[in-house]
C-alpha cells in the first residue's frame, strides 16, 4: 500500500528526529528547518504532500507567516495543516486556528495522538476529494452539470423566499478557437474562465461547466444588469494569451416560478441568448415573454407548416443582381415568402432557421425549385430573352436526398438550359463533413450547374477551403459589406478577398447593398455584380416580370475553373530556377497567391507551420534563399519559427518577410525579433515584389562580390574614426572628412545644435523615399538615422532611394571636444551594381507616400491606430529627453450609437467626420501634435510641448466647438446635437510611462468622464 508523504517544519533537529522517528513508520517523510524551507519544499513538492506538521515558533518565518501564505495559495491552501507549540496553548490554538490550521498539537509530542489526528485529516482530505471528483468538472473544477441542477434546487427549496436568477454565459465562436489554435488551448480558455468566475463567486453564487464552452451561474437577484458589466466581465476573459478576440454572450432567467424544473430554467437562459446572437453590441438578454411568445410562434409555425405547402400559402420572390459597371439586370436569387391566410406576411428570418433545424427546409426548397423551373420556362415560351435564376441549397437537401437526382430531373422536365438554374449553397454548409458536400457539388457542376457560394465571410470555412470548393460565383456577406463602413480595416479586407476571388477566377456578388457610397467603393474594388436594397427590393413575380421588360438585360458570367491553377501550380514545382522561396502559412490559398507571384523567379516550397519549416531548414537550409513566413499558426507559430532561426548558426542571417493581418504589435515584434521586413495582408503584389526584392537587395550587397571602388569605400569604414574617439581639434576632423570626401560623394559633420527635428506630417522634405533631398539642410525627419546614431552613440548604414537613384549612407557617431557630432558619409551606387541586384522600376515607388496612407483613417483623413503605435513612443522619448511635457487625452463622442440607431449611420458617419477636423483643426500639427482615429467614435490627441494647464484649457475649448456644432441628419433633415467626453493624462504626472501607460490612463479617465455624464472631461483620477 502506497504511504502518504507528511512534511515536518521544525527548527529544532531533535525534534525533527523525533518525530521521524514516530512517523516514518507510517508515511513518508520530509523535513524543513524553517518557514523559508517550507515554502521551498511546498512549491516544488505539493501533489505528493497529504499533511503538514508545523512548528510555530521559528527563525526567518515563523508558522504564522507560513499558515498566511499558504491560505492565499489556491493549491497549497487544500493540505491540512496540524499546528505545534511549546507556548501559550490556548491563545496560540486560537490565532492558528483562524489562520487555517486544521488542527493544534502541543509539545512535547505524543506519538499516539499525532498519529490519530494525522490519520483522521489525511482520510478527511481524500474523502473530500473522492466527492469532489464525483461533483466536479474534471476540466475546469466548477460543479458539472447534474451537481449543479441538484446544488441549486436545494438552494431553492431552503430559500423560498429569496429571489434568485441563473445566468447561462456561452462563448461566441469557440469552435473557430478550436479549429485554429488547437483543443489545448481551447481547454485552457475554459479553464482560463472558470478561474474567473471563481474570482467572481467568492462563497456568493453556485457556478457550473455543463461542456463544451457553456457556463451557468446561480446568482442573488441584487446586481444590476447592463451592457457595461458584461463588458468588463468579457474584457477580464480576454486576458487570456490569444490572437483573437473572445466575445462571450449571456442569458439571464429570473426565477419566479420554482416549480419550473431547475433544468428548464437553464434551458430558458440559454434561449436568451439566441436574442443577442449576431447582435454585435448587446451582450445579454433577459428572458422574458417575448421569448416565450417566440416559442409558441414556433409550435404555430411547425403545426401549420405542411398546410401552408399544400396549400401554396409559400410564394417565390425575386430579387435582382444587377452587373456593377452597367447597372443592368444580370440575373435574379429566388426567394421564399410565406403570406398566411390570417397572419399576413410571415419574417423569413423565423421560420426558415426554424425549418432548417426540423428538416421541413428540403420539402420546402423543393418547393421552391420546381416554381422557379416554371417560371424560366414561361419566360422561355413567350418568346422572352431568360436570365439567370439561383435557388438556395441547404445542407439538408444534400444529405437528406438524392439531390442530383432531383436537379437533374426538374431541368429535364421543364426543358430549361441548365446554366439558367445556378445553386447557391451557404458557406456554413461547408463547415460539416466537407468532403461530402464537395463530392455531391463536383458532380452538380460537372453536369453543368453553376455553384454560387452564399454568405461568404459569415461561417469559418477559413480561405483554405477557397482553393477547394468547386464553386464558379462568390457571394459575399450582407453583414461583412456592411461592418466595411464601420470597420477601418473592413475595406481592406473586401478588396483582399474580391482580389482572391478574381485570382481564382470567380465572380463576385456583392449583396446587401444599400447605399451609393457602398457602390462607389465596390467599382473600385472591380466588383462583378451588386444584389440589395439600393437597387431592388426582394419582389412578386408580376413585379419581376415588369422590371424585365423595361430594364436592359445581360449575361451573367461566371469564369468557373476555381482551381484551374492546380496544374500550373504543380508544373512550377517541377520547374526549378536553382532559387528557392520558402513560404510559411496554414492557409493554402495565401502560400498559392504568394507562389504565382514569385513563380517565375523562384522554385516554390510550401509549410503549413513553423515546425515544418525548421524541420525543412535543418536538412536544406543552403538551398533556401528568402523565408516568407506568417505569424498566426498552429504547432508553433511565426514568433516562435523566427526565433529558432535567429538562433541558428546555419540560418542566423537568411532573410526572413514576416506576414499579417494589420497586427502593428505583431509586425514591432517581429522586427525587433530582426526580421527583415513586414507585409500586410491582404497581400498587394506591387509591394510584395518590392519588399522581396529590397530584401534580397540588401542580402546580396553583404555577400556579393561587388567591383573594387565600391568594395575599398565598404572596407574603409572599419577603420574610419573609432566609436568615442577624441581629437583635441576640430581641424583635425575637418582634414579627415576632407580625406573621406575622396571616397564617398557627400561628407558632411552634422552638428545637433543647428539640426531642427520637424515632426510635421505635412512637411515635404522627405519626399522620394529618403533623405537624400534634405542631406544639405539642416531640417531632418524624425527617423533620420543620423539623428539615431547620434542619440544612440553609435554607426549605422541605410539604403535610401531618390529620383537621382540608390544611395548607401553611413551616419557615424563622434564626439570632438566633449561635444557629440555625427559624420554623415553618402555613396550613389553605380547603375551596374544597382542592375545587378535590384529592379530599377521598384527603387523609385514613393515609400513615403505609401507610408502616410497606412497610417491615415480612410473615414475621416486623421492619422489611424498605426500611426500611435509607430510614433507615440517617439514622440514620448524626445519630450523626456528634451524635458518637456507631453499631453494624451482620449476622446469619444457622446450618443454616437443613439444617433446611428435614429438617423443612419451616414448620418453618424458625417457626425464623425466632422468632430475629426475639429479635432484636427484646433491642434496645432506644425509642433509635432497629431489627431488619431483609435476605433470606432474614440479619438487619441498627443500634444507635444504644451504645459499642463494650458492642455487643459484646450480640451475644454475643443469640447466646446464640438457642442457648438450644427448639422442635420443625412436622412431626415432633422437638427442633431454633437458632443464629446475625454479623459486627459500628462507626461508630468508620469514621468516613466510609454505610451500603451498614457493611452491606458487616458483611457480610465475617459470612462470615468463617461459616468459624471455628457461633454465632460476628466483631468485626474
Amino acid at each position: 500500500m502506497r504511504k502518504s508523504t507528511v512534511l515536518v517544519v521544525e527548527d529544532q533537529m531533535i525534534n525533527r528526529k523525533v518525530l521521524g522517528k514516530i512517523l516514518s513508520d507510517t508515511y513518508n517523510v520530509l523535513y524543513a528547518s524553517d518557514g523559508e524551507e517550507c515554502m521551498e519544499v511546498l512549491y516544488g513538492h505539493a501533489p505528493e504532500i497529504s499533511a503538514i506538521l508545523l512548528d510555530i515558533v521559528m527563525p526567518k518565518m515563523d508558522g504564522f507567516a507560513v499558515l498566511k501564505k499558504v491560505q492565499n495559495d489556491s493549491v497549497l491552501s487544500k493540505i491540512p495543516i496540524i499546528v505545534s507549540s511549546g507556548m501559550d496553548k490556548e491563545e496560540s490554538e486560537v490565532r492558528a486556528l483562524k489562520l487555517g490550521a486544521q488542527d493544534f498539537i502541543s509539545k512535547p509530542y505524543k506519538a499516539d495522538i499525532i498519529i490519530h489526528r494525522l490519520n483522521n485529516l489525511i482520510r478527511l482530505r481524500e474523502s473530500a476529494a473522492l466527492i469532489n471528483t464525483m461533483e466536479k468538472d474534471e476540466l475546469t473544477g466548477l460543479y458539472n452539470k447534474q451537481f449543479f441542477l441538484k446544488k441549486v434546487q436545494a438552494v431553492l427549496d431552503e430559500n423560498p423566499n429569496e429571489p434568485y436568477d441563473i445566468i447561462c454565459i456561452d462563448l461566441d465562436r469557440f469552435k473557430l478557437i478550436n479549429d485554429t489554435f488547437g483543443t489545448t488551448v481551447g481547454d485552457k480558455l475554459l479553464v482560463h474562465i472558470a478561474s474567473f468566475l471563481r474570482e467572481l463567486d467568492r462563497g456568493r453564487y453556485i457556478c457550473s461547466h455543463f461542456g463544451a464552452d457553456v457556463f451557468y451561474m446561480l446568482v442573488s437577484r441584487k446586481m444590476a444588469y447592463s451592457n457595461g458589466m458584461f463588458e468588463e466581465w468579457n474584457k477580464i476573459i480576454n486576458r487570456f494569451p490569444i490572437q483573437i478576440q473572445i466575445k462571450a454572450k449571456y442569458g439571464i432567467y429570473q426565477i419566479n416560478h420554482t416549480e419550473l424544473s431547475v433544468n428548464a430554467m437553464c434551458d430558458r437562459a440559454s434561449l436568451a441568448i439566441e436574442n443577442v446572437k449576431g447582435q454585435y453590441n448587446e451582450l445579454y438578454s433577459i428572458y422574458d415573454d417575448v421569448i416565450r411568445q417566440k416559442m409558441l410562434n414556433e409550435r404555430m409555425i411547425t403545426d401549420s407548416m405542411q398546410e401552408a405547402l399544400d396549400t401554396e400559402q409559400f410564394h417565390v420572390y425575386y430579387q435582382p443582381k444587377y452587373e456593377l459597371v452597367s447597372e443592368t439586370v444580370a440575373g435574379a436569387e429566388a426567394l421564399v415568402r410565406w403570406i398566411h391566410p390570417s397572419l399576413g406576411f410571415m419574417n423569413p428570418g423565423e421560420f426558415i432557421p426554424l425549418f432548417e433545424k426540423n428538416g421541413f427546409i428540403t420539402k420546402l426548397d423543393q418547393y421552391v425549385w420546381e416554381k422557379t423551373c416554371q417560371d424560366i420556362r414561361e419566360r422561355i415560351d413567350s418568346g422572352l430573352k431568360p436570365v439567370a435564376i439561383s435557388v438556395n441549397v441547404s445542407r439538408a437537401d444534400i444529405f437528406g436526398m438524392n439531390i442530383v437526382d432531383v436537379l437533374t430531373s426538374l431541368v429535364q422536365k421543364y426543358e430549361i438550359p441548365i446554366s439558367y438554374l445556378h445553386l447557391e449553397i451557404t458557406e456554413t454548409a461547408y463547415t460539416d463533413d466537407p468532403e461530402k458536400i464537395i463530392e455531391v457539388v463536383k458532380e452538380l457542376r460537372s453536369l453543368g450547374f453553376i455553384i454560387e457560394m452564399d454568405d461568404f465571410g459569415s461561417g469559418y470555412s477559413s480561405l483554405n477551403m477557397l482553393a477547394e470548393i468547386p464553386i464558379d460565383i462568390l457571394k459575399l456577406d450582407m453583414r461583412f459589406i456592411k461592418s466595411e463602413s464601420e470597420n477601418v480595416s473592413g475595406k481592406g479586407i473586401l478588396s483582399f478577398i474580391i482580389s482572391l476571388a478574381k485570382w481564382l477566377d470567380l465572380a463576385v456578388i456583392a449583396e446587401g447593398v444599400e447605399t451609393k457610397e457602398q457602390v462607389a467603393s465596390l467599382k473600385t474594388m472591380d466588383c462583378n455584380y451588386v444584389q440589395g436594397y439600393y437597387y431592388a427590393k426582394p419582389m412578386p413575380k408580376k413585379e419581376f416580370i415588369s422590371l424585365m421588360e423595361n430594364t436592359p438585360l445581360t449575361d451573367m458570367k461566371s469564369t468557373s475553373s476555381t482551381r484551374k491553377n492546380l496544374l500550373e501550380l504543380q508544373s512550377r514545382k517541377e520547374r526549378k530556377i536553382g532559387r528557392e522561396m520558402l513560404i510559411v502559412d496554414d492557409i493554402d490559398i495565401n502560400r498559392a497567391v504568394l507562389g504565382a507571384i514569385f513563380e517565375d523567379e523562384y522554385d516554390i516550397v510550401e509549410k503549413e507551420n513553423g515546425k515544418e519549416a525548421l524541420d525543412y531548414l535543418g536538412h536544406n537550409f543552403e538551398k533556401v534563399d528568402i523565408v516568407i513566413l506568417d505569424l498566426l499558426m498552429p504547432v508553433m507559430d511565426g514568433f516562435q519559427c523566427l526565433e529558432q532561426i535567429r538562433t541558428s548558426e546555419m540560418t542566423k542571417d537568411l532573410p526572413v518577410i514576416i506576414t499579417s493581418q494589420g497586427d502593428t504589435n505583431g509586425e514591432i515584434r517581429a522586427l525587433k525579433m530582426r526580421a527583415d521586413d513586414f507585409i500586410s495582408k491582404p497581400y498587394n503584389e506591387e509591394i510584395i515584389r518590392h519588399r522581396v526584392h529590397n530584401v534580397m537587395g540588401n542580402y546580396k550587397m553583404k555577400r556579393a562580390k561587388v567591383d573594387k571602388e565600391i568594395m575599398e569605400k565598404l572596407e574603409s569604414l572599419g577603420s574610419f574614426l573609432p566609436l568615442n574617439s577624441k581629437l583635441t581639434k576640430k581641424e583635425d576632423v575637418y582634414h579627415e572628412i576632407e580625406w573621406l570626401r575622396n571616397y564617398f560623394d557627400i561628407v558632411r559633420l552634422v552638428d545637433p545644435e543647428n539640426v531642427h527635428v520637424s515632426f510635421n506630417p505635412d512637411d515635404d522634405m522627405c519626399e522620394n523615399n529618403g533623405c537624400f533631398s534634405v542631406w544639405g539642410k539642416h531640417e531632418r525627419c524624425s527617423n533620420c538615422i543620423s539623428l539615431r546614431a547620434l542619440e544612440d552613440k553609435t554607426r549605422y548604414n541605410k539604403l535610401e532611394y531618390s529620383n537621382a537613384g540608390l544611395f548607401f549612407v553611413i551616419s557615424q557617431y563622434k564626439q570632438v571636444e566633449g561635444k557629440d557630432y555625427v559624420v554623415e558619409m553618402v555613396t550613389k551606387l553605380e547603375d551596374s551594381y544597382v542592375d545587378n541586384i535590384f529592379q530599377r522600376d521598384l527603387l523609385y515607388v514613393k515609400l513615403d507616400l505609401l507610408n502616410q496612407q497606412l497610417e491615415t483613417d480612410e473615414l475621416t483623413g486623421v492619422y489611424n491606430r498605426r500611426h500611435i503605435h509607430l510614433h507615440l513612443d517617439k514622440y514620448i522619448s524626445q519630450a523626456r529627453k528634451n524635458r518637456i511635457n507631453l499631453g494624451v487625452a482620449m476622446v469619444d463622442m457622446d450618443g454616437l450609437k443613439e444617433i446611428n440607431d435614429r438617423y443612419g449611420h451616414l448620418t453618424g458617419d458625417l457626425i464623425i467626420k466632422r468632430t475629426a477636423n475639429i479635432l484636427k483643426n484646433n491642434f496645432a500639427s506644425s509642433k509635432g501634435d497629431f489627431v488619431a482615429r483609435f476605433g470606432g467614435d474614440e479619438f487619441l490627441v498627443v500634444c507635444r510641448g504644451i504645459e499642463q494647464e494650458v492642455f487643459q484649457k484646450r480640451m475644454k475649448e475643443v469640447r466646446d466647438l464640438v457642442k457648438k456644432e450644427h448639422m442635420r441628419s443625412q436622412e431626415t433633415g432633422e437638427p442633431v446635437s454633437m458632443g464629446i467626453s475625454a479623459g486627459c493624462v500628462s507626461l508630468y504626472e508620469f514621468p516613466n510611462a510609454d505610451a500603451n501607460d498614457l493611452i491606458k490612463i487616458a483611457d480610465e479617465r475617459l470612462y470615468q468622464a463617461k459616468h459624471l455624464g455628457r461633454n465632460q472631461v476628466v483631468f485626474k483620477s
